[in-house]
């Protein structure tokens, strides 16, 4: 009996392996090409052999939409969606597949709601879905604004989104992140003090980042109904930066301070701390952070096997050292010269595709402040100081 059970886990080993080498080879199939007359609608059959084994994969669902818009046949964009529907039907993800290639279709607000309320009925607790029509719902509302039309719509679409995002929060409070901005905008709106209230007194424990500090916004933002803060990206510069383009920032930053097992820098705590996150693209992140506990200083630095721009990988270098009151009176000086606590957490306008992210922290008893800098910019002096009171030996720094 143990041998055939071996032997069957080996098949089952052999077989997962083969099928995971046949969807790379699949995907690499659909990526290249030299024109497109060569490339769309000839690799159909094996776009539709990778979902056969991969049935949401993003690759094939790509080259399929890319093939029938470049051949100009609409119904078939249709019937694919259809095809996923019918094919999966107690899934919400086909729904929200359309509803992020609803441009292949070129649906109005009006099909592309009724799109996300048929995966309601599948799924009434996804909260993906109440999102997505509550984000929809807000779309509107904001554009009903801007056109300065009927103020009867604009009360149906601030009630609806209200609804929605309300729900969602309610079904998985971490899209409060999110949603509070909004929410308390179209409280303003709709003249809901208590829930104004609720959204401004709400507090999410044990994020290593407040979205607030993320969020670069107009002054004005919460009475200016023609400002989708959710979305909200403005200009060539990108002066702005709305909420799900802060939380995206702070996941990404928070998922590396997880993964090197790094404490949430409350406030409320009396040791002072000051903590260096550098995350470069294509190679390993690192943490230092300098502690100072009643004149008793101790620096920690630790790396991992991950990538910056990537996964973060575990932990392979985990060290500290005690530190004397002078090095930390030295840190300190250097933190004055650059006015930390007074810098703007965001240079939006100066973010890159390669390169590195430099994260500093400070903590002190009732006070937080954050930096974030592509490339460094003026908090390197003080970064360059803090790698150099650690052993770490950094190749690369940039």
């Amino acid at each position: 009996m143990r041998k055939i059970l071996t032997i069957l886990l080996i098949l089952i080993s052999v077989s997962s392996f083969s099928q995971k080498k046949e969807i790379v080879e699949l995907q690499d199939l659909l990526r290249s090409y030299k024109s497109e007359k060569e490339h769309y609608g000839v690799k159909n059959k094996k776009a539709y052999r990778l979902l056969s084994i991969s049935k949401y994969d993003d690759v094939a669902i790509f080259y399929l939409l890319n093939s029938y818009q470049w051949a100009k046949q609409n119904d078939s964009i249709a019937s694919f969606f259809n095809y996923l529907i019918k094919n999966n039907r107690n899934e919400t993800e086909p729904y929200l597949i359309r509803e992020q290639y609803n441009r292949y279709e070129k649906l109005d607000y009006s099909s592309r709601i009724k799109n996300l309320k048929e995966a309601l009925k599948v799924d009434s607790n996804d909260t993906r879905v109440n999102y997505g029509i509550g984000k929809l719902y807000y779309d509107l509302f904001i554009r009903e604004y801007s056109k300065i039309n009927s103020k009867a719509n604009m009360d149906n679409y601030s009630s609806c989104s209200k609804y929605y995002f309300t729900a969602t929060y309610k079904k998985n409070s971490s899209y409060f992140m999110i949603l509070r901005f909004p929410l308390l905008q179209l409280s303003n709106y709709t003249k809901d003090f208590a829930e104004k209230e609720h959204c401004e007194k709400y507090t999410i424990k044990n994020t290593f980042f407040p979205v607030s500090a993320f969020l670069k916004l107009p002054k004005n933002w919460e009475t200016n109904y023609s400002i989708n803060v959710i979305d909200f990206v403005s200009g060539p510069d990108a002066k702005f930066r709305g909420t799900e383009s802060a939380v995206f920032h702070i996941n990404w930053y928070s998922s590396h301070l997880q993964a090197m097992d790094e404490p949430v820098l409350s406030d409320s705590l009396p040791t002072n701390i000051y903590r260096f996150t550098y995350l470069r693209s294509f190679d390993n992140p690192i943490v230092i952070r300098l502690e100072n506990y009643n004149d008793s200083v101790i620096i920690y630095w630790k790396r991992t096997n991950g990538a910056g721009g990537y996964e973060p990988g575990k932990i392979i270098e985990n060290n500290s050292k005690v530190l004397s009151i002078e090095d930390w009176k030295k840190v300190e000086v250097k933190i004055d010269s650059i006015n930390f606590w007074s810098l703007q957490t965001l240079e939006v306008d100066l973010l890159g595709n390669d390169g590195s992210q430099w994260i500093l922290e400070g903590k002190k008893l009732g006070r937080y402040h954050v930096v974030d800098r592509w490339c460094g910019s003026e908090i390197v002096p003080i970064c360059k100081f803090l790698i150099g009171l650690t052993d770490l030996k950094i190749e690369k720094l940039y």
